[in-house]
């Protein structure tokens, strides 16, 4: 899975109080917001690849979405992000649309394989602010393997009628990044990806790290110490385009300090609230439904209030180890 991460803004909190009782007194200041549960690729790292998963196939409404935002009035960006591709949905714009009329920032990220000539000028003109397109690898072998389900050249061809529409429409934005899932299978392709991003012109590339949340047995392709002072070797200055290295593990620290349970929250296509988008599935852990309970009510109920007293004090779940 893939996750961006939200700065959190300063703040007065007293942290040890919110570890002791979980409580949070900060509004949700960001959500991920899966609008789709439905995707055309079946990568590895995806748990739609798994052969006994099993998840109701569902798209998310504007009307859904409006009751996400009444739910957190004060979040100021949403994530358009879960296991399934956005742009399958074909309301994905008037959800866009439906947030930035309330003043919210949105972002989203895609496989690429939707973005025809007419989709992209919609993108722009509906003010989106940041998508992110996931690549993984240089070359069409390596592209196929692990995006199945798509191809290389679809990849820079969507990508590319993106970038052209906002030229053609004059804007600044959506701000254009490609996503980079590294593993031990992929990593040496890095320094051809950057030169790939660059000739299709987009603003950034981020290269983060394989997540083993969706199948322990993906931990042998996990990038290594080894494979880290290979990529942490490499020059990556004065390119055409902003490289962000974000494939390095957190500390258990850092994990006890993470910013979702403290400022984000995540939505599933069915309004489940779980912690963040490792709780893909609010099978597996739910912590309210948007669409039965006020927003309040979840943020601070217990099960939310258990889930931070546990992360915040070191006793973290499997999935926020290996995070």
């Amino acid at each position: 899975m893939e996750n961006e991460a939200t700065d959190p803004p300063p703040s007065p909190v007293d942290w040890d109080e919110m570890a002791r009782t979980g409580f949070n007194p900060l509004p949700v200041q960001a959500i991920q917001v899966e609008t789709s549960s439905i995707c055309n690729f079946r990568c590895g790292s995806c748990p739609l690849a798994l052969p006994d998963y099993d998840r109701p196939e569902k798209h998310m409404s504007p009307a859904d979405l409006q009751r996400v935002l009444d739910a957190f009035p004060e979040a100021r960006k949403i994530e358009l992000q879960g296991i399934g591709e956005v742009f399958l949905n074909p309301q994905v714009l008037d959800i866009v649309r439906t947030a930035t009329a309330r003043g919210v920032e949105v972002h989203t990220f895609s496989n690429a394989s939707r973005i025809d000539p007419d989709m992209a000028r919609g993108i722009v003109e509906s003010g989106l602010h940041l998508i992110n397109f996931s690549m993984d690898g240089a070359d069409e072998e390596t592209f196929r393997r692990l995006r199945k389900g798509g191809t290389l050249a679809r990849f820079n061809e969507c990508v590319t009628n993106l970038v052209a529409a906002r030229a053609e429409l004059r804007s600044s934005t959506p701000t254009i990044g490609i996503m980079v899932v590294l593993g031990k299978s992929n990593y040496r392709q890095v320094p051809d990806m950057i030169a790939n991003a660059e000739a299709l012109g987009v603003d950034t590339v981020i290269f983060t790290k394989m997540n083993a949340v969706p199948d322990p047995a993906l931990e042998r392709h996990l990038l290594g110490s080894e494979e880290r002072a290979w990529l942490d070797a490499l020059d990556l200055d004065g390119r055409d385009v902003e490289v962000v290295r974000a494939y390095t593990p957190w500390t258990k620290t850092e994990r006890m300090e993470c910013y979702w349970p403290r400022h984000m929250t995540y939505v599933t296509v069915e309004g489940d609230i779980t912690p963040c988008c490792n709780y893909y599935d609010g099978q597996e852990l739910r912590l309210g439904n948007v669409f039965k309970q006020d927003g309040d009510d979840i943020w601070n109920g217990e099960p939310y209030r258990a889930f931070r007293r546990r992360l915040m004090n070191g006793d973290m779940p499997t999935k926020c180890q290996n995070c």
